[in-house]
């Protein structure tokens, strides 16, 4: 194939249904007589001049979460096939076949659902340095003696920021799988148009396409509110919200397209979210671009743009999730806990409000939805250093005032980059050492000011809804260090030492829970540097540890 062609889509999604007895049976929800099954199949190996994938095989496992959880396909019906070469996968497809061949000579009905999520070039499927063709697969799908079957084909390449889901400059996949699948009772929904490309997110982790088609399933795309999601639903919503979220992409929107040829076959039912274990609730009132996170793995299991005037069900897990709702100006974070069998709402009197740039952008390194990029940290504490032949001298010839704790005091920088990566820039005083020694004239005085500018890099870790910080960080620097002496005439001699150093520190940050971006911490410090050299080639080596208690401040600059 000519490399120079232009790259064309790569994604499509083929439904077909193939006659049940009447319109009401196909509305029907799942029941004794109607047995599903589902081949679920992922696989993120590419083929000659492809990418390895990283997120076929989760999209895969997450479309069986959602079959087992609302489209009533039981646990040993759903057929999770990971990596599989053609012959495993046609394997799989006669396994599926032999068992509907038991249901129907037993006079009940089926329904097979097929899943595909993985590389593809022009008119076959890729799986690793093999292929398996539409009209093979086209074969095996259609000879299949269920009373209704699901085909969905999500075919992508991995890309860099937004993946293009395509695999080389070839004919196009998603016009072709529509033409290739093509029979009586066939319906086929397709990612994109023929001009488009397809887009993965590394945001979402997965496709765009397959995403919102999923959350539609969970009862985003549920307009009328039976407690049912439909073929016709299911396009809609994700028609809707792939375009949203791919309109601000580099590649540029993405129109998932339909064509229905159902012979008068009513409408097809895709899953029961009525039936779920737990129902979260977004509330009429409720406007803006919703972020469901579930907690503690801070999964993003739905994204939603939400218009105010109707309540929005979402089927979930029961579980602790974490709403973020980005309006025009502001962002609110909305702790919700759904228990079994409940349907809760997202009580709105209940979310923080935070600053809007507090957050990034989807697709892009992820958010930081409670802490500010950039934050400036005050601390105070006290600090033991090594004594050393420097110091040993001094004591030895002069009265040393001070203690055995070195008074100190600091002003941090903070520039977070990732959640859990940040620079920073650190400026310590260290309070003066003070000697001296009575004489017959003036007493002699002797004292050392030490200062130490640090940059670095800092780990940081989350806990508590973002409101516990643990961090660990590393720096080098410059110390600066001036002593300074003044004998028994009154004369002053003073001197400046400059030498680099090594510090590290390790700590935790409260933030408060009544005012953003506010935070009490206590962390341990460590220094070493050779500051100070004296007349016989004694340096002064600080080797301080000691704790500070600080104020965290977040800001936006």
């Amino acid at each position: 194939m000519n490399p120079l062609r232009p790259l064309l889509p790569l994604l499509a999604t083929a439904w077909a249904a193939v006659s049940l007895p009447t319109a009401a049976a196909a509305q029907a929800p799942p029941s004794d007589d109607v047995t599903s099954y589902a081949i679920v199949v992922g696989s993120n190996a590419g083929g000659p001049g492809q990418d390895t994938l990283r997120f076929a095989e989760d999209d895969a496992r997450r479309v069986a979460t959602v079959l087992r959880e609302l489209g009533g396909y039981t646990r040993d019906h759903v057929h999770m096939v990971l990596a599989p070469s053609p012959a495993r996968l046609l394997d799989a497809i006669d396994q599926v076949a032999a068992e509907v061949e038991r249901d129907s000579a037993a006079g009940r009905r089926s329904l097979v659902f097929f899943y595909y999520s993985g590389h593809a070039r022009a008119t076959a499927l890729v799986l690793g340095d093999d292929e398996l063709s539409l009209s093979q697969l086209r074969g095996r799908l259609t000879e299949l003696p269920s009373s209704v079957t699901l085909v969905v084909l999500d075919a992508c390449q991995s890309g860099a920021f937004t993946r293009v889901k395509g695999a080389e400059p070839a004919a196009d996949f998603s016009f072709n799988s529509r033409t290739g699948l093509d029979a009586t009772g066939l319906a086929v929904m397709a990612s994109s148009s023929e001009s488009e490309l397809s887009q993965e997110s590394d945001f979402l982790q997965g496709s765009y396409f397959t995403h919102h088609l999923l959350v539609g399933l969970r009862g985003g795309g549920d307009r009328d509110k039976d407690g049912r999601v439909s073929l016709d639903e299911a396009y809609q919503y994700a028609y809707n919200q792939t375009l949203l979220a791919t309109s601000a992409t580099a590649v540029g929107s993405q129109h998932v397209s339909l064509e229905v040829d159902l012979k008068g076959q009513g409408e097809v039912t895709l899953t029961f979210p009525d039936q779920a274990d737990a129902t979260m609730v977004l509330p009429a009132a409720l406007a803006g671009d919703v972020l469901i996170e579930r907690l503690p793995a801070e999964a993003v299991l739905a994204e939603v743009h939400k218009v105010a005037g109707d309540d929005l069900d979402v089927a979930v897990p029961a579980g602790t999730y974490r709403v973020l709702v980005r309006s025009a100006a502001v962002m609110q974070r909305c702790p919700v806990t759904v228990p079994h069998g409940g349907a809760i709402a997202v009580d709105l009197a209940g979310c923080d409000e935070i600053a809007l740039a507090d957050t990034v952008a989807k697709g892009g390194d992820a958010a930081t939805p409670i802490r500010n990029r950039w934050a400036i940290e005050l601390g105070a504490g006290l600090a033991g250093a090594r004594r050393d032949a420097f110091t040993r001298r001094l004591e030895d010839a002069f009265d040393y005032s001070g203690g055995a704790l070195r008074s100190q005091l600091s002003v941090e920088l903070v520039r977070r980059m990732t959640p859990n990566l940040a620079l920073t820039g650190r400026v310590t005083r260290i309070a003066s050492e003070h000697y001296s020694y009575a004489t017959d004239l003036e007493p002699l005085g002797y004292d050392v000011t030490s200062n130490v500018f640090t940059v670095g890099g800092r780990g940081e870790l989350s806990f508590h809804d973002d409101h516990t910080l643990l961090f660990a960080e590393a720096g080098l620097g410059l110390t600066w260090a001036r002593d300074r002496f003044e004998d028994e005439m009154d004369r002053v001699f003073s001197d400046d030492f400059f030498a680099p150093h090594l510090a590290g520190a390790v700590g935790v940050v409260r933030y408060s829970p009544w005012l953003n971006g506010v935070g009490m911490g206590l962390e341990a410090r460590w220094l070493y540097a050779p500051t100070v050299t004296n007349e016989l080639d004694d340096p002064d080596t600080m080797d301080v540890g000691g704790l500070f208690f600080g104020l965290t401040v977040d800001y936006r600059p």
